[in-house]
């Protein structure tokens, strides 16, 4: 009986492989899917994702798909499932997803599959990262530039090397704004934990922190409850914390994704990191809403450089991901 099952698993993955190759030898148009960790509606890292996803098929005139909510044990289950069905370019959106995206990849030669922050690449998988450590740059200059106290916060859920990056970046960014700022950091284990993200926030704010910077779903509620300043992450945050949420660090993955799918319609297509940020128009700043005249003129003079300096080559934020305890 087990061999049995075992032939028609084979078998099964055979007809897929086969299938697949087919649509894409075709010249079939190109279906694009997405796998994310999380519900698409969080405002933050997949709602990025998604949004991205949706508008980058509407301009490109494509089928798109997606698979919200999925566990790191699901997720090359998932992934296979949408190769088998003729999906020609896949999204992996989890720094979790790397090697089931792996795993997949190799029976699937004619599939491009790109998996967010990958550590590992395959001839037929690339990776994408988030570079919004150059726009934490700025949110660090704004946070030391806002503080009162002279003591800042960053909430994050693990130590990945993107959000290391960006952590870096935000104290670098405060540091240039105020060289006597400190930075308060914490990694609560998990990348969404609302509560856990809050309380970790409130923590903060116990021992100073004035500005907090909310990588997390559950800081903007520590920044209402504290009535002290926050700055949102991945999407314009301000409708949470209308009074506190000063501006926010925005991600529109629609390029990076438009762009991915042109270059393998154009035959282009390279298995690396592609990293769309502030130059590209991926990264930017949210509108203050009001909230820029309780920021001193100098301070927004000196953010509003240093974004025009990124932008014209004449800055270039450091990307470290050195660990930090």
């Amino acid at each position: 009986m087990l061999s049995l099952t075992r032939k028609t698993a084979v078998a099964v993955l055979a007809v897929g492989l086969a299938l697949a190759s087919a649509v894409l030898a075709q010249g079939a148009p190109l279906k694009i899917a997405m796998v994310l960790p999380g519900p698409i509606n969080d405002n933050d890292w997949n709602s990025v994702g998604f949004n991205g996803l949706k508008q980058a098929a509407a301009d490109l005139k494509v089928e798109f798909a997606y698979s919200e909510n999925v566990a790191d044990a699901d997720a090359e289950r998932v992934l296979r499932d949408y190769a088998s069905r003729g999906y020609g370019l896949i999204f992996a959106h989890s720094f979790s997803f790397g090697n089931a995206t792996l795993e997949v990849a190799k029976d699937f030669p004619n599939v491009k599959f790109m998996a967010g922050t990958a550590q590992e690449l395959a001839p037929n998988m690339g990776t994408y990262d988030n570079p919004d450590y150059q726009g934490a740059y700025l949110a660090g200059m704004l946070a030391a530039g806002a503080s009162k106290s002279g003591v800042v916060g960053w909430v994050d859920g693990n130590p990945a090397p993107n959000m290391l990056a960006n952590l870096h970046a935000y104290e670098a960014g405060a540091k240039a704004m105020n060289s006597r700022v400190q930075v308060l950091h914490t990694f609560i284990g998990s990348w969404y934990d609302p509560p856990k993200s809050k309380e970790a926030a409130l923590a903060q704010v116990e021992r100073g922190a004035d500005v907090l910077s909310a990588q997390g779903v559950g800081v903007i509620d520590a920044a209402k409850e504290k009535k002290v300043f926050a700055l949102g992450a991945m999407t314009d945050q301000n409708y949470m914390g209308p009074d506190v949420v000063l501006t926010s660090v925005t991600w529109n993955l629609a390029p990076l994704i438009k762009g991915v799918a042109q270059s393998i319609l154009a035959g282009k297509w390279v298995s690396k990191n592609w990293s769309f940020g502030i130059v590209e128009g991926s990264v930017s700043l949210a509108p203050f809403h009001g909230l820029d005249k309780t920021v001193s003129a100098s301070v927004l003079g000196k953010v509003n450089k240093a974004l025009a300096d990124i932008k014209s080559g004449a800055l270039v934020v450091p990307h470290d991901t050195t660990p930090v305890q």
